[in-house]
């Protein structure tokens, strides 16, 4: 009957057994097809940063052809022959990867960088005396709990340029972590699906590209997934609309409808559009006091609730003053991410953040 050991084994070692035919590097169990050079490079740069990888799986054999001990691997194979690639020179960390130390192999990293690769850990499961329908058993109740990617985590796994770099680090910025919680965008469970991320990278989208359907989200990661030209800029934008709605609307989007995603997303357009202008935008356009902002946004929302219930359509029918937002209410309650009713959900919002008060409220009566 198999048993299961547990330890951490070090690239030093991995290399060492490789180097004597105790690792048997073989595809034997294998479900997944051969891995791309950016993502050999990616987890080259996950480990060059120190930061975590998956656990890899060896099943403990002896070797047929040298008759001695040596470690089958179950499942890691891709990454570890990425490992030993990158050790044997054949394979390039990506300067998109790391700006620092792209372009290089291991005999090229610093001698402190190399200490710390071949010291680097992986958590490895070790199987002894398990047959093979051991082991697929094994992996069959593994895969029982293994939840469906959603689109992000999709995206996730297949690139690994800078649009997809970029979209993470804006994500899981301090500010950006504690902006999420403040205003209780994401919960915990979303952020580990990766929510927060998609949010990003769609907002990133309508920074470069206007007002977009949410599909445009893949089309950036492909289209930037080798060169990403603005990226700073859009970073400096991103940056500068989250601090603005997290500094002066906060509390309003954290006790109100605007923590709802679909508008928050069409805030958080609406600020970047109205301090940095978005192409085919209605900006730049100065907001107003961020308490001027947030008595409008509470004032939105109450008559936007006026179009739910009988008593609503009565207090409109004496006042007059929210038909003019029939279209928002319309745009809103679909909460779809179609061009359509973003445009209209941003022409509104724009005008929440920048609009003189007669302005604002010629939009109310229609």
């Amino acid at each position: 009957m198999a048993r299961f050991r547990r330890e951490n084994l070090s690239i030093d070692q991995i290399v060492k057994w490789n180097a004597k035919d105790q690792l048997i590097l073989q595809p034997k169990f294998q479900r997944r097809g051969v891995w791309e050079r950016a993502a050999r490079s990616y987890l080259i740069d996950t480990i060059v940063r120190d930061l975590p990888m998956p656990k890899v799986y060896l099943r403990r054999v002896v070797n047929p052809r040298t008759k001695l001990m040596a470690y089958e691997v179950v499942d890691g194979q891709q990454r570890l022959q990425a490992i030993l690639d990158f050790y044997e020179g054949k394979l390039v960390l990506d300067r998109n990867q790391n700006e620092q130390l792209g372009g290089v192999t291991f005999q090229g990293l610093p001698e402190p960088i190399q200490r710390d690769f071949l010291e680097y850990e992986i958590s490895t499961d070790v199987m002894e005396n398990a047959s093979d329908p051991e082991v697929w058993a094994m992996f069959e109740r593994l895969n029982t709990y293994t939840l469906t990617l959603n689109r992000q985590e999709r995206l996730n796994a297949k690139y690994f340029g800078p649009f997809k770099q970029t979209s993470y680090r804006l994500a899981a910025e301090d500010s950006a972590l504690s902006s999420w919680q403040k205003m209780k965008i994401f919960t915990n469970r979303q952020i580990a699906r990766m929510k927060e991320v998609e949010f990003t990278s769609d907002v990133l989208v309508a920074i470069l590209k206007g007002i977009c359907d949410i599909t445009e989200i893949g089309r950036a990661y492909r289209e930037f997934n080798k060169e990403f030209p603005g990226r700073e800029t859009a970073s400096e934008t991103f940056r500068n609309s989250l601090d603005f709605v997290t500094e002066e609307l906060a509390h309003a989007v954290r006790v109100s409808r605007f923590r709802n995603r679909t508008w928050f997303y069409s805030l958080m357009v609406a600020t970047a559009d109205a301090l940095s202008g978005i192409p085919n935008g209605l900006g730049p356009k100065k907001p107003l006091p961020g308490i001027d902002i947030q008595k409008r946004m509470f004032e939105m929302e109450h008559a936007l609730r006026l179009f739910e219930t009988p008593e609503g359509f009565a207090e409109m029918e004496l006042s007059g003053t929210p038909i003019g937002l029939a279209d928002l209410h319309q745009a809103l309650s679909r909460a779809t991410s179609h061009v359509p009713q973003r445009q209209v959900r941003h022409d509104h919002f724009v005008a929440l953040l920048t609009a003189i008060e007669g302005d604002w409220r010629k939009r109310w009566k229609h």
